[in-house]
């Protein structure tokens, strides 16, 4: 059998289970779990194949917090990630995504929070780009970082020249303390007082004392981290790379705002922007503030019926250029 007639029945086999899958109870995608281990513990993550012959990997980055490679935390979560992943399945595109540092199954036996740093999270990164690298089976790497991720992701993205393309979802344009100072302005004014004087402190590497009301964002343990984090900004770290770039921004996101993804569309000098009217943070097609809330939570809603159609047109584009 020649090569065409392997993939003409691979691509048969992949429409016949995306009709299946329509039937609820049947969950066709598997997973495959890889491990490597790091200084202090192991990182795990999860890969699905894409079409043969398809050097193509898509990496999945999580955003802030306890977030695993679904896109879940402990109290609960949206499932955007693996849905993320489903959807660039049935379209033939591989992905792989990792839980963090003790988060999920990346297991540390000694990891301390005061000792965290963003680079930290972005050398874990650069880690699984080598590891793929190194497999041989995709030579072309796309990093696709959710929020927080996004910026990890660029960071990753310049310090290996595999990484040919950059997806941002929902990632902020501007330095953390800023976007956060921006989520704060319907809080009581003497909340942002409070904060914009204690993220004057980390920046200067000053120790910082929060009221009980910040203490889960400023408690000391996670000053050092903090302050690695808010002095980076994510325009003029993504003005540093060439690769294309897709930006992708929900209109009703009470996270991050059309005005960040503006700013990181203007920042890269090959990039697409999709803007999305009634998607949400994590990519949920939303009513109103209440229906938004209520999505964080719901692992069955399924992701914006706009997300991946946009995600695969502009992988396509990718994919042709890559090959000229």
């Amino acid at each position: 059998m020649g090569n065409s007639d392997r993939l003409y029945r691979f691509r048969l086999f992949r429409f016949l289970t995306g009709c299946i899958l329509l039937y609820p109870g049947l969950v066709l995608a598997q997973d495959q779990t890889f491990q490597i281990i790091v200084p202090g513990g192991l990182l795990e993550g999860s890969l699905r194949e894409g079409d043969p012959g398809d050097s193509t990997l898509v990496i999945l980055v999580a955003g802030s917090g306890p977030t695993d490679r679904n896109g879940n935390q402990p109290q609960g979560g949206s499932s955007n990630l693996r849905m993320l992943a489903d959807g660039l399945e049935n379209h033939g595109i591989a992905t792989f995504r990792y839980d963090k540092r003790n988060i999920g199954k990346s297991a540390f036996s000694d990891l301390h929070e005061e000792d965290l740093r963003f680079d930290t999270i972005v050398g874990d990164l650069v880690r699984w780009i080598d590891h793929w690298k190194t497999g041989g089976r995709f030579t072309s790497i796309i990093l696709a970082g959710h929020s927080e991720g996004s910026l990890v992701a660029i960071l990753a993205a310049r310090q290996r020249t595999v990484v040919k393309g950059l997806i941002s979802l929902s990632g902020a344009g501007r330095p953390a303390d800023q976007l956060i100072m921006k989520q704060l302005e319907r809080q009581p004014e003497f909340v942002r007082v409070a904060a914009d004087s204690l993220f004057r402190l980390v920046r200067q590497e000053k120790p910082a004392d929060p009221p009980p009301f910040l203490m889960a964002l400023f408690r000391p343990s996670v000053q050092a981290y903090l302050h690695s984090w808010i002095t980076l900004d994510p325009s003029e770290e993504l003005r540093q790379l060439e690769i294309p770039v897709l930006v992708v921004q929900g209109e009703q996101d009470l996270q991050v705002f059309s005005e960040d993804a503006d700013r990181l569309a203007e920042a890269a000098t090959n990039t697409s922007l999709l803007t999305i009217s009634d998607m949400n943070h994590v990519f949920k097609k939303v009513a109103d503030t209440a229906d938004n809330i209520a999505s964080y939570t719901e692992q069955d809603r399924p992701l914006h019926p706009d997300l991946i159609p946009g995600i695969i047109n502009w992988i396509a584009r990718f994919q042709q250029k890559t090959r000229r």
